[in-house]
């Protein structure tokens, strides 16, 4: 009779708490950024010489680690240093944020997840077609999987580590992928801060509740036609 190793379920656990940790925690700290945002732009304008490179630092760790989503990461690039820096940064930030989260969901998980995936035929037969038999077909994937909005950065790092997705087409497909929604997060940022509002609560004095509603509805628009193209794109490759 076959016993599963200790030490593949310990890992596997571990896999478990770590997810769960991930697609938890960034929304809370998430709250915080926003409720601190007066203060955290006041600190970045004060430190104007190494500001973008603590900015572009923090980012990665704080998405890396599974602390913060990009998106809210993304919007406050914006906030503080404009579209045309805070693209460039958050880039940065991600970047560093998909080699830090990939690293440490390796370390983690180890291979208990593909061998357990292995442990089916048919599965295994799925994983190989996703992950092994083509890289360009594995680096559109994570691509595609990057691409929508609410799709969970952190989480998403252990998924693709987890199931055996190779680093260079994780890195280049992450890359791809979130340029687009990263990009639509630094505008918002930027032009909430080109009021002159110092946080979201003077943002909404400032506009007035009907000009941020519609503002609000455009980009839930913009982000459900992107979010439509990233489904239809995965069914369409049979995801």
């Amino acid at each position: 009779m076959n016993s599963v190793p200790p030490t593949r379920d310990i890992r596997v656990i571990a896999t478990t708490l770590l997810a769960i940790a991930w697609f938890t925690l960034p929304l809370a700290f998430s709250i915080l950024l926003f409720a601190k945002l007066a203060e955290i732009t006041d600190w970045l304008h004060g430190n104007q010489a190494a500001g973008p490179w603590i900015a572009a630092g923090g980012f990665a760790v704080c998405a890396g680690f599974g602390f913060l989503p990009t998106y809210a990461q993304a919007v406050l690039m914006g906030w503080v240093f404009g579209t045309a820096m805070g693209v460039p940064i958050s880039v940065a930030g991600y970047v560093g944020g998909a080699v830090m989260g990939y690293g440490l969901s390796r370390i983690v998980t180890g291979n208990a997840i593909t061998r357990r995936i292995d442990d089916h035929p048919r599965w295994r037969v799925v994983r190989s077609a996703l992950v092994e038999a083509n890289p360009w077909r594995t680096l559109g994937l994570v691509a595609l999987l990057r691409f929508p909005p609410n799709s969970p950065f952190a989480f998403t790092n252990l998924v693709l580590a987890a199931s055996g997705v190779r680093f260079v087409p994780m890195l280049i497909g992450s890359i791809v992928g979130m340029l687009p929604r990263t990009f639509i997060a630094v505008w918002v940022g930027a032009q909430g801060a080109a009021t002159g509002a110092k946080d979201l609560k003077e943002l909404m004095e400032k506009q007035g509740l009907l000009a941020l509603a519609i503002g609000f509805v455009i980009l839930i628009v913009v982000l459900a036609v992107m979010q439509h193209v990233g489904k239809r794109a995965l069914a369409s490759a049979g995801l």
